[in-house]
């Protein structure tokens, strides 16, 4: 597929002009060097009772002329196909986008943005989904299905909120004492040793007893049983009794991870059961209102390992979609840009994201992501986050300028609610202010965060010194202030890089007053003009972006990397000035695909900077919510495969155990067969149709970071360990 990026420019200065002049509903293709202008329209089909897709040859694109229509009528038909529309929302942590894609092309029909609401993530879905049909012809009823990816997991584990869980370990009693969170745990013979034999029968009245103390005032229940991920036999009898005695929802720890330890999979299955009746809650209220809409689509959920899954199934496990919302962004890079190899780079209003694209689907973590101080042992992308984004808070230490960790609030957006705002960062050159939220309910604080709120109350925006006048002799306020933002009592609002964008003209965003009084201070007290000091923040913001991709594929390839000196080495190597005698520049083999709103100005100079292919696709602006919509029913898991002292090759497979082999040529073959065929028929379980399997193995040698083909010659000698990772990929269901 020749992406639309590769037109030459003529070409995309044309589709700009009509697209400009109203006319959009046509699709230039390349065949060869030449150019091609195709019509398409929809229209309602009375006997069909649905919308269909209408498409014809309107003519040639000639450079100079423009489009030349054929001179006599065309052999070519009209194409009529029936629609299909996709509606994808995604709640990122400043904005809920919505768009409706058309499923055949990938081509965005509408998108709409609105700010996220913390306290209740369902006001902003649902005012971004308004806004989006608002936008188009298209009716709730066209939907083929739908996509939704919710920070709501995420923010449950940072906050520390969840429900109280009952737990049943099988077949395994710790010296010590344990807990994973649970309201309160119980021990039942049980379990397997590590090649999947039992170790004990189980006790119907045993487990009976264990499951009716377990369950008194719980929300939900956990099982995690001793070697569950070789044979899960006995947790899945566990489970089954369980939710015939008590109708609570119940997860077991072998259908969250195949990890080896009884105590992480324990960990996993609990931190999912207390996020359940939250979660649920969220997709239930998501479920009912859609359907009020209209909307009868099939509604998925997006998991943090970058496919999807059904409503129901998010339900019960909802410890699969945290960090979904980056995950989405990788699968949206990649289909906006139509790369299967790349890197992709989100920059949204609090982070940038950043995952590697290989065979169309990104690198996933095996061993899950760490969150919260919790570490989910459920598969999630491989994604390298950092705290900078358009709304990070802008510092100075040392003469050099400190991009985040912490989200404020854009000067040019208080400015915009508070217009004097700017007369008096203009007077003091103090830019960093504090906002009193007037729904915040004031009972809930004590002390000195009561006294601090009081004085804020009703009076605008404050800074420190003004805060601390104001209160009577409190004059060590910091900790209380950053209480008071992460509770939600106060906004912070700071110089930020979504102001250096808007004063240099990248941009329209609030009031650009705010941005230019912000800038106007940074500039007073370091004795530059504004256009310097506005040019070298963003020299650094442009910077650090580099830094951080470099960083991440280093952190990939090369073990044990970090120390002063290197970090000096990676400042010289992304930075444009250029060496006395030596110019440093890596070169990526791969391209860099930049969406999220922020991108195309924070990565404009990326490709010089790093040696890479930069590529800014259409509608990089909502990357997130397209690839909420466009992923597929997937599962992956990994296999193990080491040399032993007698000569042969030991295979380590989840549900299967261990296996010996004479040859690791059939080590690797009986791991790829078993993975193969288990996760095929999990992800037709799913619901995924046209299901495809596939593996990639990778041979780990003794050298150092050598990481090869198990055929090659020069590997034989010196295998450490051979990975297998084997993917069944399904198509979701349509309406």
């Amino acid at each position: 597929m020749v992406r639309r990026s590769e037109f030459e420019e003529w070409v995309q200065e044309w589709i700009d002009s009509e697209k400009k002049a109203g006319r959009k509903c046509f699709d230039v293709k390349k065949t060869g060097n030449s150019y091609y202008v195709y019509y398409q329209t929809t229209r309602y089909n009375a006997e069909t009772k649905k919308r269909e897709k209408v498409s014809g040859y309107l003519g040639k694109l000639v450079e100079g002329i423009g489009l030349v229509e054929p001179e006599t009528a065309t052999d070519e038909k009209e194409t009529v196909t029936v629609a299909r529309y996709g509606l994808g929302v995604d709640t990122g942590g400043t904005y809920t986008d919505a768009v409706i894609l058309d499923l055949d092309d990938l081509s965005v029909i509408a998108k709409r943005k609105s700010p996220t609401t913390h306290e209740d993530l369902s006001i902003g879905l649902f005012k971004s989904v308004d806004a989006v049909f608002k936008a188009t012809d298209i009716k709730p009823e066209d939907i083929s299905t739908v996509g939704i990816s919710t920070t709501l997991a995420t923010n449950s584990v940072l906050e520390g909120r969840g429900g109280e869980v009952g737990l049943i370990l099988i077949g395994w009693n710790p010296m010590d004492d344990i807990s994973f969170g649970e309201k309160k745990h119980v021990v039942v013979s049980g379990g397997y040793d590590q090649k999947g034999t039992p170790l004990a029968p189980l006790s119907k009245a045993e487990i009976e007893k264990a499951i009716k103390e377990v369950s008194e005032g719980v929300d939900s229940l956990a099982i995690s049983g001793l070697f569950a991920n070789l044979n899960p036999t006995q947790e899945k009898k566990v489970k089954a009794l369980a939710e015939e005695m008590t109708g609570l929802p119940t997860v077991a720890g072998h259908e969250l991870s195949a990890v080896l330890g009884i105590d992480l999979r324990a960990e996993t299955a609990v931190l999912n059961g207390r996020l359940i009746p939250a979660v649920s809650k969220f997709f239930d209220d998501v479920e009912r209102t859609f359907r009020e809409k209209g909307i009868t689509a099939p509604i998925m959920a997006y998991k943090g390992d970058g496919s999807v899954m059904s409503l129901e199934d998010a339900r019960f496990y909802p410890v699969e979609t945290i960090l979904s919302g980056p995950a989405a962004s990788s699968m949206g890079g990649k289909v906006l840009s139509g790369l299967e190899d790349c890197i992709v780079v989100d920059i949204g209003g609090t982070s940038t994201d950043i995952a590697v694209m290989s065979e169309g689907f990104p690198q996933v973590q095996q061993e899950g992501a760490k969150i919260g101080g919790w570490r989910t042992r459920v598969k999630a992308v491989d994604m390298y986050t950092v705290a900078l984004g358009g709304d990070s808070k802008i510092t100075t230490k040392g003469g050099r300028f400190i991009i985040g960790p912490e989200r404020v609030m854009p000067l040019s957006t208080l400015a915009e609610k508070y217009p004097d705002i700017v007369s008096r960062i203009k007077h003091t050159t103090i830019y960093d202010y504090y906002v009193a939220e007037s729904g915040y309910d004031p009972k809930l604080l004590g002390g000195k965060e009561a006294r601090i709120y009081e004085v804020l109350a009703g009076n605008g925006p404050m800074n420190k010194m003004e805060i601390m006048n104001a209160s009577n002799g409190l004059w060590v306020i910091d900790d209380e202030l950053e209480s008071l933002t992460e509770r939600g009592a106060l906004t912070h609002s700071c110089l930020t890089p979504t102001d250096v964008m808007v004063f240099l003209g990248f941009f329209e965003s609030g009031n650009i007053e705010g941005a230019v009084a912000g800038i106007g201070a940074v500039s007073e007290r370091y004795g530059t003009t504004m256009m310097q000091a506005a040019k070298i923040i963003f020299e650094e913001i442009r910077n650090e972006v580099a830094e951080f991709i470099v960083t991440k594929v280093f952190d990939d390839e090369l073990m044990g990397w970090k120390d002063e000196g290197s970090n000096i080495l990676l400042r010289r190597m992304t930075t444009l000035s250029e060496g006395e005698i030596m110019t440093l520049r890596p070169k990526f083999r791969i391209p860099i695909v930049g969406i999220g709103a922020p991108a195309r100005f924070m990565m404009s100079d990326l490709g010089e900077r790093i040696g890479a292919e930069v590529v800014f696709p259409e509608e990089f602006d909502v990357g997130n919510a397209v690839g909420v919509v466009t992923s597929k029913v997937s599962d992956s898991m990994s296999a193990t495969i080491t040399p032993t002292q007698d000569y042969r090759f030991m295979a380590t497979i989840p549900y299967v155990g261990t296996t010996y082999h004479s040859h690791l040529g059939n080590a690797v073959s009986s791991a790829c067969r078993s993975m193969e065929s288990f996760l095929e028929s999990k992800v037709k379980s799913m619901g995924g149709t046209n299901v495809k399997t596939s593996s990639k193995i990778k041979t780990h040698t003794a050298v150092e970071g050598g990481v090869g083909d198990w055929m090659e010659e020069s590997f034989g000698k010196s295998v450490n360990f051979v990975e297998v990772i084997s993917r069944a990929v399904g198509d979701p269901i349509e309406k």
